[in-house]
């Protein structure tokens, strides 16, 4: 059987609760998640139905994969976070059975990959909308440059873990005392390659690229404001840059940190950030969920 260190085989391995953080601390991280959903939970629902309930709104392209992210971030939210939270306080599975465990998995996977995904095409269709708007001009041009890549990056990593949570043909032994009820049973087969191309494919790369696509964006806006503050859309264009560009920062800034552990543990380095990793790192991945609501209601275009 082949298998990857530990410390690499996908998200799942870094967050289990390190014996050495305090009590306190947990408490204190759950208090300020908890506040985080509270007040986040109220500013979801206000923004999905500003967007939902408004025909313009609904109707705008750009609005479309904010529609998505919206939706993904809200279930890791609501299940992702919460079941996690409640486990490092606990130790334990809450309300454990075999299928709230597939579901978390399902959801800390499918959902949350999913959700970087279409940042990843947010980052790169804002360009389009923005510079080269008569690539959606026509409904056949639509259909290609906008409708298909929202299809794609919004079902890939759901349809993909679907499959390898509930039909991949292995047993999964369920323990309530393990995070996400324990690993994910095809991990026991997978060969070697497959956890390079889950890590780096669903993750570090496509954040790497947000971080880049978006910064190219802003620069070509700055270098192009004179040309764009004669066209009518001039204050719509600003506002749907700055709209990723808050969104993706959010992402950059509670993301980078693990992403660079990884890259260094996986070069040959397992021990490096090991300390700091779980769960003061691992749970900062959870930071864009709750920011995300903010950034698109500030500047909903």
């Amino acid at each position: 059987m082949n298998t990857m260190p530990r410390n690499f085989s996908s998200l799942e391995i870094n967050d289990e609760i390190d014996k050495s953080v305090s009590d306190i601390w947990i408490q204190i991280e759950f208090f300020l998640f908890l506040m985080g959903q509270i007040f986040a939970i109220p500013c979801y629902l206000f923004v999905m139905y500003h967007i939902l309930a408004h025909r313009t709104a609904r109707r705008a392209l750009h609005n479309h994969v904010i529609i998505m992210i919206l939706l993904y971030c809200f279930l890791d939210l609501i299940i992702d976070l919460s079941l996690t939270m409640s486990y490092s306080l606990s130790k334990s599975v809450p309300l454990f059975s075999p299928i709230l465990c597939l579901t978390w998995q399902f959801v800390d996977y499918g959902i949350w990959y999913g959700s970087i995904s279409l940042m990843l095409w947010a980052s790169i269709e804002r360009h389009i909308l923005v510079f080269h708007t008569k690539l959606v001009r026509t409904s056949q041009r639509r259909l290609l440059f906008h409708y298909i890549p929202l299809i794609f990056f919004s079902l890939y990593t759901p349809t993909l873990y679907f499959y390898l949570i509930f039909i991949y043909p292995c047993h999964m032994a369920y323990d309530d005392k393990t995070i996400r009820c324990g690993s994910l049973c095809y991990l026991k087969s997978a060969p070697i390659w497959f956890f390079y191309y889950d890590i780096l494919t669903h993750y570090v790369v496509p954040v790497l690229l947000v971080a880049v696509f978006s910064a190219i964006l802003i620069l070509r806006f700055l270098k192009q404001r004179s040309r764009l503050k004669r066209a009518t859309k001039w204050r719509q264009c600003r506002k749907m840059i700055i709209q990723l560009g808050l969104v993706s920062i959010s992402y950059i800034v509670f993301d980078l940190p693990y992403i660079i552990i990884v890259i260094v543990q996986s070069s040959g380095h397992p021990e490096f950030g090991h300390k700091i990793l779980s769960p003061y790192i691992s749970h900062m991945v959870y930071v864009p969920a709750i920011i995300v609501p903010y950034a698109i209601l500030k500047h909903h275009a």
